[in-house]
């Protein structure tokens, strides 16, 4: 009886090891067929947000077991992400920051060092947009989209008053070009806009153009120097011009002023032109564009306002899939060409310029490749040395040129006094008198 007993016990363990296996070889074919999805998180605002989120259904068809969600959040998403950082906890698994603002994180030590993934890439972008994502020669975040500048006119009054764009080679030339238009136009229409308050827009982009900066490649503060000098005199010129209106830019008055003739022309960036499409539909085929005026004859004519980048915060616990989505978004050809044919991103990713969307005339803009137009001089850039405390920095510099400008100072207390005020601030070197002028 006892053998009997033992006999059907070993057959019931037999049967139930047999089962289990069974049911585990079943299971893991599941997961081969089915696997486990990772879902990973993307902090994104706006019309970027819009792109992120359509490339998510190409990008989970490539990687079935990857679930990216898009969470849109509105204009205090880089703050949370830095509380995200310090506490160590609540960051997203993939996240865009403005260029100017990436050095900011990149230097905080919180985010994923990329450099052995993102290397091959390097190449295919402008050394001035890649330069922000990199911090003690790593890398911590890919360039997204970037922002070419140009003047955008509107043909109309050019015709009106025979004004020859192929004439204007320097900022002077363009500024008196705009006194010879107020002056024919009886004081209604105004070339360009810009305010005492709006000024360091304005000094970010021909700073740009001098090769110059704010910071040395030392991140040593290096605003005394020749390009400095020669940006305030264009400033000065322009904020004495009858040619400038004194409207604000992104104001109701700027907007306004689009399908109007009181403004004739708006030194900008690429992703300007979709606003114009918006605010002013009925002028479509009335505007054009060329190049910024160079500061000295034979000087640059390209510069670059705006872009972001994405990155990844170190806490994460998907890094692998976490690249895998920037490198979907960012470093792919297709999705990049999707994100400005039906976004209005202008890509970062230089090799997406030989395709032939760049050369379709753009009806908007009189027949006028404006694509290509934005494509050409890009190599030609300047890098910023923007370290930690560029925000920062730009916005004593703008509070100092309102000064300069409303209370008259000349160009040297100017330098004298924002250098002392950084140095004060910021708690950074100043540049050696042999090293001012560097810029680069």
């Amino acid at each position: 009886m006892k053998n009997t007993t033992r006999r059907v016990a070993r057959i019931l363990i037999g049967l139930a090891v047999s089962f289990c296996l069974c049911i585990c070889c079943i299971a893991a074919d599941l997961l081969r067929r089915n696997p486990v999805s990772t879902r990973i998180d993307i902090w994104s605002w706006n019309v970027a947000a819009k792109c992120l989120d359509a490339a998510t259904p190409a990008f989970e068809q490539k990687y079935p077991h990857i679930d990216a969600k898009v969470v849109q959040s509105g204009t205090r998403l880089q703050s949370r992400l830095m509380l995200s950082l310090i506490s160590g906890v609540g960051a997203p698994d993939v996240t865009q920051l403005q260029c100017a603002e990436a050095p900011y994180y990149v230097a905080s030590g919180r985010l994923m060092d990329l450099t052995s993934v993102a290397e091959p890439y390097e190449k295919q972008f402008s050394p001035a947009f890649w330069a922000n994502c990199v911090h003690e020669g790593r890398v911590y975040a890919i360039p997204w989209d970037m922002g070419p500048c140009a003047i955008f006119y509107k043909r109309d009054i050019f015709k009106k008053y025979s004004a020859d764009i192929d004439e204007i080679e320097t900022w002077e030339d363009y500024i008196a070009l705009g006194e010879r238009i107020y002056e024919l136009s009886g004081g209604r229409t105004k070339l360009f806009p810009v305010s005492v308050g709006g000024m360091g827009s304005y000094f970010e982009m021909l700073i740009q153009q001098a090769r110059g900066g704010i910071f040395d490649k030392q991140g040593r503060i290096d605003i005394d120097s020749p390009a400095t000098r020669k940006v305030l005199r264009v400033l000065r010129r322009m904020m004495q011009s009858s040619a400038r209106a004194d409207v604000g830019v992104f104001s109701h008055e700027f907007f306004a002023s689009l399908p109007k003739e009181n403004i004739a022309t708006y030194p900008i960036a690429v992703w300007f032109g979709s606003s114009i499409k918006d605010y002013a539909k009925q002028t479509s085929g009335n505007w054009g564009v060329f190049r910024l005026p160079a500061i000295e004859p034979g000087g640059l004519r390209v510069s670059n306002w705006g872009g972001s980048v994405l990155a990844i915060p170190d806490q994460g616990k998907n890094k692998e899939e976490s690249w895998k989505f920037i490198e979907f978004a960012l470093c792919t050809r297709e999705t990049q060409l999707v994100n400005y044919r039906d976004h209005d991103l202008f890509p970062a990713l230089m090799t997406t310029f030989d395709d032939p969307f760049f050369d379709e005339p753009d009806p908007f803009f009189g027949g006028q490749k404006v694509r290509r137009f934005f494509a050409s001089g890009i190599e030609d850039i300047t890098v910023l040395n923007r370290t930690k405390d560029w925000n920062e920095a730009m916005r004593y510099v703008s509070q100092a040129l309102s000064l300069w400008a409303t209370s008259h100072w000349d160009d040297e207390k100017f330098i004298r006094d924002i250098e002392r005020e950084l140095h004060s601030k910021l708690k950074r070197d100043i540049a050696p008198e042999s090293n001012q002028g560097e810029g680069l």
